[in-house]
């Protein structure tokens, strides 16, 4: 029993012993390894240190060019359109509120000049016709000036204003200066509404031409004859003028601009 159990015994060491070797053989090999693999780690990172733009292949260097020029031309692509849209729109506040609202508004101050003969407004010009109606020599003279403002009025000045109105309703989304703009413009509207009340009742009347057998002292009040005969409703008037007028030459001058600006960058 003994012998067998030496035998046994005796193979397990010698089995040890052989593993011992092998792991022995294998360390300079392991370490070997490691060492090859720190070298290639550092290498790699001293590659990546080294590195420069020009290493890129020129397919790369092209398409990011092509990216460049690309991005480029669409910006100035849509500079440029923004610069035609501009001018469209500012075309559109000449052709259609601006330029005609300013014709109309001169063509309307030349006429009520005209009718007011030298008077400095339409209540100076009615408060000497009635001086006069109120004169028996002059009497008819007075009457005569009366009639003379109101065939105006009717005839020419009311006309028009009413196209005038027209032209501001139907634009009123071209205003250069918005909530501002638009009370100064919301006025003469109501004006011109005063206005045609005025020249109705003077048709239901058979005023118009002077055919009225009985003048009388209201009829030569500036409410009979023209609306609200305050201050603010004559300045109103001198303000749409000057207004229409400034903002008209604004916008000629933009648009000048915007055509050069066009015209030096290529468009067309």
């Amino acid at each position: 029993m003994a012998q067998p159990t030496a035998l046994l015994w005796r193979q397990l060491r010698h089995l040890q012993t052989n593993r011992l070797v092998a792991a022995t053989a294998t360390l300079p090999l392991r370490s070997g390894q490691r060492r090859w693999m720190t070298t290639t780690s550092e290498t790699t990172e001293n590659e990546q240190a080294r590195f420069h733009w020009k290493d890129l292949p020129w397919q790369a260097i092209s398409i990011g060019v092509g990216i460049g020029t690309l991005l480029y031309k669409t910006h100035k692509g849509e500079e440029m359109e923004l610069r035609r849209n501009n001018l469209a729109y500012v075309n559109n506040q000449l052709s259609k509120l601006y330029g005609p609202l300013y014709g109309n508004r001169l063509a309307n101050h030349k006429s009520y000049k005209e009718a007011l003969q030298g008077h400095g407004n339409l209540v100076k010009f009615l408060q000497e016709a009635e001086k006069k109606w109120r004169d028996p020599k002059t009497r008819d003279e007075g009457a005569r000036l009366l009639t003379r403002w109101r065939k105006f009025l009717f005839y020419v000045m009311h006309p028009l204003d009413l196209k005038a109105e027209e032209i501001i309703r139907d634009n009123a989304h071209l205003f250069e200066y918005g909530v501002e703009e638009a009370d100064l413009f919301k006025n003469f509207v109501f004006h011109v509404n005063y206005e045609k009340l005025i020249v109705a009742k003077w048709q239901e009347m058979g005023e118009v031409i002077g055919n009225k057998e009985v003048l009388e002292e209201g009829d030569f009040s500036r409410e009979r004859n023209g609306g609200k005969s305050d201050d603010e409703t004559f300045q109103m008037h001198a303000r749409v003028v000057h207004h229409v007028k400034e903002t008209y030459e604004k916008l000629v001058e933009r648009k000048k601009s915007l055509m050069r600006e066009i015209e030096e960058r290529g468009g067309h």
